[in-house]
């Protein structure tokens, strides 16, 4: 059948059905066939219209000059960043704040290498992406041409696949099979390499008739389906469920991936049992919800990570056991059971053994677990809890400064907790994930897995194109914001009313912190002030200017140096959501995060804030 929308047709058809499909220049068609003959980036575009891709990011090159020249044709919207980095972190916004697969454009060589940051975070945080790469023409593969490289081996560890296109006629079953790889049982990013010349040429059969591109209606699953629990493992379950006393259910971006916060939260509620949740579960639970102990690892709060580690039954559902989480693997959860649901069967006594592995689909597995369990009474254990909670509370400390948690506690209120929150990697990423109150889900966007800085600006862009009528707020530090502050120049050129918080020390904050703890207080490399201003007595030197460098990118921005100017600050910046906007707060240069559990450390190890000036 034909799709007037794509101009392609769609066939159930097989990968070999098209081996006797070559390649050639338009000239080498019959004549009669070149005014209505597609070339490879034409299919490209068609393929992806097919997969409901409305719009992508990327930036133009010699090899990919092709799929540019026709985008705007199939009603691709393209949006330029100022890198590749910033158009995958804006694909990965796109695609965690939606649940679509998001999509990005990058030429051979440098830019396609300026892509694997990006990659390897999506695999890290399991992000549905599809990175489309142009390359050298099929015929200078391997002969070290100008910008070849050879991403497709490069991006092999750090993929769900790497597809190199080799004929005209495998786009179509290239893409579908990529788009359906994308978001199949664990998301993850999958990359399309196309030459050059296959983006140029046209189909032909042996006679050299054109060949219309055709796209499988239906291809065999990428990956083997993963199904709900099986009755034994649902009975056993049941079972450990109902004898325990201390239960505590510790949830991860498994949860929010698969849309399954609402059976969640029905689970937790029908037993009566605490939740935490991991950074990437951020969302899963509303803040409010007076079942939720707040995030658990590191810079978790002291009653999460206490609940875990006195709880005689761990429910762990979508998560790995990370080690920022665990901290020594030997010693938590030391003395209770664990039954770990997991899509991915590889997570599964990979970091932690334990009780009762159960590879899983959670859209199946919470449903059968809300049907199996019955109601618990842990009275006795939630006042432990409550206990635990009123005296080490998560709050942001009045200080007689301005600092960073009492910043983001302000911005929470003054949102309702209603924003779409994107962040760097840093002090202020985990401050904003202990004080911004997180209530919708998909809401909390962060690099958890492999922190990488500058991630938050153009992960914020990608989700309010995906969003428009959100309220996005990137919440970043000055080093992370630093890395990607050109793509100020996206949101003013494409009108995306980003809103950017900064909350600036003048330091790498987690190295200084990291440096003061550990290395005696040698505090190398990790300033971000001018070391070549000379000030007068008292006064405060801020460097670089992000006020000014927004100006240049024609973006609205000002500072804040006091507690008192801050909410009208924050006023101004709310008051219009269609145009970006940034609020430089300057904030206390020596705070470090609390709590801490030290690298390697267990709970038992957690460092609490000491008592602070008023």
């Amino acid at each position: 059948m034909s799709d007037d929308s794509t101009g392609v047709t769609t066939d159930n058809i097989t990968y070999g059905d098209l081996a006797s499909v070559s390649g050639a220049p338009l000239a080498q068609i019959r004549a009669e066939d070149r005014a209505h003959a597609q070339r490879g980036a034409q299919i490209l575009a068609a393929a992806l219209r097919a997969e409901g891709v409305e719009c992508l990011f990327g930036y133009p090159g010699g090899a990919n000059l092709e799929i540019f020249d026709c985008l705007a044709a199939f009603d691709i919207r393209c949006y330029r960043t100022e890198h590749e980095q910033g158009a995958i972190h804006a694909a990965q916004g796109y695609a965690r704040a939606t649940g679509r697969i998001g999509v990005c454009l990058a030429t051979s060589g440098p830019g396609a290498c300026n892509l694997v940051t990006g990659l390897a975070d999506a695999h890290s945080d399991s992000t549905p992406v599809v990175a489309i790469t142009g390359n050298v023409p099929s015929y200078l593969l391997g002969k070290n041409a100008f910008q070849e490289a050879d991403i497709v081996g490069i991006t092999r560890p750090i993929t769900k696949a790497s597809i190199l296109v080799e004929r005209v006629s495998e786009i179509p079953h290239a893409v579908r099979t990529g788009f359906a790889l994308a978001i199949s049982n664990r998301p993850g990013p999958v990359l399309i390499d196309l030459p050059k010349d296959i983006q140029q040429h046209v189909p032909r059969d042996p006679e050299g008739r054109y060949v219309p591109p055709r796209i499988p209606a239906v291809i065999d699953p990428p990956e083997t389906a993963i199904g709900g629990i099986p009755e034994a493992q649902l009975k056993q379950c049941a079972r450990m469920i109902a004898e325990a006393e201390r239960p505590v259910i510790y949830a991860g971006g498994g949860v929010v991936s698969s849309g399954t916060e609402a059976q969640l939260v029905a689970l937790a509620e029908k037993l009566g049992c605490p939740i935490t949740t991991t950074v990437m579960g951020l969302g899963a639970v509303p803040s409010r919800h007076p079942l939720w102990l707040h995030v658990l690892g590191m810079h978790g709060s002291y009653t999460a990570n206490v609940a875990v580690n006195e709880a005689d039954l761990v429910i762990a559902l979508g998560v790995r056991f990370d080690d920022r989480v665990t901290g020594n693997v030997n010693e938590f959860i030391k003395h209770g059971q664990i039954i770990h649901i997991d899509i991915d069967r590889n997570e599964l006594n990979k970091n932690k053994v334990v009780t009762l592995g159960i590879s899983a689909d959670l859209c199946l597995a919470l449903e059968q677990l809300v049907g199996a369990v019955k109601p618990g009474n842990y009275s006795a254990w939630r006042t432990r809890l409550e206990d635990l909670k009123n005296a080490c509370p998560l709050v942001a400390r009045e200080r007689a400064g301005l600092d960073g948690p009492s910043a983001i506690a302000l911005l929470s209120e003054m949102t309702g907790g209603d924003a779409l929150v994107t962040v760097g990697v840093g002090q202020h990423q985990m401050w904003a994930m202990q004080h911004y109150a997180i209530n919708r889900r998909r809401s909390f966007l962060s690099s958890s897995g492999f922190g990488t800085m500058g991630y938050g600006l153009p992960a914020a862009i990608g989700a309010k194109v995906g969003c428009p009528e959100r309220m996005v707020i990137d919440i970043d530090g000055d080093g992370s914001l630093n890395m990607s502050i050109h793509e100020l120049s996206t949101c003013h050129r494409y009108g995306i009313g980003v809103k950017i918080v900064c909350i600036n020390n003048q330091w790498l904050g987690m190295v200084r912190q990291w440096q003061d703890m550990i290395y005696g207080g040698h505090r190398a490399e990790s300033s971000l002030g001018d070391p070549m201003a000379v000030k007068a007595a008292g006064e405060q030197d801020i460097y670089p200017d992000f006020v000014t460098i927004a100006a240049g990118y024609r973006v609205q921005a000002e500072r804040v140096t006091t507690r008192g100017d801050l909410a009208a600050a924050f006023a101004r910046m709310l008051a219009d959501p269609r145009q970006p906007y940034l609020v430089d707060v300057i904030v206390d240069r020596e705070q470090n995060v609390y709590p801490m559990i030290p690298a390697g450390g267990s709970y038992k190890d957690i460092i609490l804030e000491p008592a602070v000036e008023r």
